[in-house]
């Protein structure tokens, strides 16, 4: 199998192993295991702090060890192993030990892919091959979306777990096939001594890695409440099914970020990928005051499409800038992996803050509320595009 094509093949199996059952899992817990609401958010915080704590760690062993593909079948073992695990489990501490081993293992995919990508291509084709990769990463959410939907119709909720599962055998065999002399080291570390600092302290000193994640959590803070809260809205007001009007967005969205990926990684190929996030930001603005005057659930639709557009856009455009930034010094996945946490930490404060303004002031205003962190998040955006730009061209494009 050609190294790219394997590239693809794997992006396209971990998109339904990195989350784990993700929303799935919330719905076996009530159905199957009849676990009250309670239970069910304790477990989810759990999971949600554990991906915090371990993403920046995950990101400096890659850098520090190297063996990208190693570290990818360790972290799909880890994910199915996990998952699986919660199935015979019934107690509430076995439980949360497995889906903590699978929140260990999703949070390790991530840069031991990007750091697999890095190592076959380097980084002058790197741009070109995020997008792909995240175009089949999106391809395999909807394909795994469907094949859950049709098992749990057919199967019962359980089927969820054997779903996840084969794509996890995907996964490993798809490793397997990549060739290892197809990974260089030269390419993946940009010709960093094998001594380069991985610190995390050293990626924090970095200001515009800094400025990129308190951009990025400033986005996130507003983003991760829309699509949850739309939702509640439509329900609240009694405007048709929101569950099917939210389970078909979900499907949209992926589908949708389809060719946003593909379009993002050109841009970045041809001169735009410092302002890609101030476009991403900027849609995100438009996107919130949209949701405060959505009352019918035909919102829905275009409102995701626009979510689909800033999410597609940061999943290439965040590998690609934390790339630039620290190319050369043998610790970009360490950095990918301290972006990753400012990233959770405003997605993990989002529920509640929107919560909190829909309970104290109103649907509407809530919502513009929570487009207020997305217009900081473009001011950010907009300085770090500016520092971004005075960036060393050659550099950035060099060949490894």
């Amino acid at each position: 199998m050609p190294p790219t094509a394997g590239l693809a093949a794997l992006n396209f199996f971990t998109a339904d192993v990195q989350g784990g059952l993700g929303p799935f899992l919330a719905t076996w817990l009530a159905a199957s295991a009849h676990w009250s609401a309670e239970r069910i958010g304790f477990v989810m915080t759990v999971s949600g702090i554990a991906g915090l704590v371990f993403n920046g760690p995950a990101g400096a062993l890659v850098d520090r060890e190297g063996r990208p593909r190693l570290f990818a079948a360790i972290a799909t073992a880890a994910v199915a192993t996990g998952t699986l695990a919660m199935l015979p489990a019934g107690s509430f501490i076995a439980i949360v030990s497995a889906q903590i081993a699978a929140t260990a293992g999703g949070a390790l995919m991530a840069p031991a892919v990007t750091a697999l990508t890095l190592g076959i291509v380097g980084k002058a084709a790197f741009a070109h091959q995020q997008g792909r990769n995240q175009a089949w990463n999106h391809a395999g959410n909807v394909v795994a979306a469907l094949l859950v939907a049709a098992a749990t119709f057919a199967l019962g909720a359980a089927s969820a777990f054997w779903v996840l599962a084969g794509m996890a055998v995907g996964s490993l065999l798809t490793l397997l096939a990549i060739p290892s002399r197809a990974i260089t080291d030269r390419r993946l570390r940009g010709h960093a001594s094998d001594n380069a600092d991985a610190a995390l302290l050293s990626v924090l000193a970095d200001r515009r890695l800094l400025a990129l994640g308190f951009a990025l959590l400033l986005f996130h803070l507003g983003n991760a409440a829309m699509l949850p809260q739309l939702g509640q809205r439509m329900a609240a007001i009694g405007r048709g099914d929101a569950t099917r009007w939210l389970a078909a967005c979900v499907i949209i969205a992926q589908l949708t970020m389809v060719p946003v990926a593909i379009a993002t990684s050109w841009a970045a190929d041809h001169g735009y990928r410092t302002w890609l996030l101030p476009a991403t930001c900027a849609v995100l603005c438009i996107r919130g005051v949209m949701a405060a005057m959505a009352t019918e659930p035909l919102w829905l639709v275009p409102i995701q499409m626009l979510d689909a557009c800033g999410a597609g856009t940061l999943g290439v455009a965040v590998p690609i800038l934390v790339a630039d930034f620290t190319w050369g010094s043998g610790r970009t996945q360490t950095a990918l992996g301290a972006v990753a946490t400012f990233q959770g930490i405003g997605a993990a404060l989002s529920g509640s803050f929107g919560g909190v303004l829909a309970t104290q002031i109103g649907w509407t205003a809530s919502f513009l509320g929570l487009t207020a962190p997305a217009v900081a998040a473009l001011a950010l955006s907009l300085l770090l595009a500016g520092q971004a730009s005075r960036l060393n061209a050659a550099a950035i494009r060099a060949r490894v």
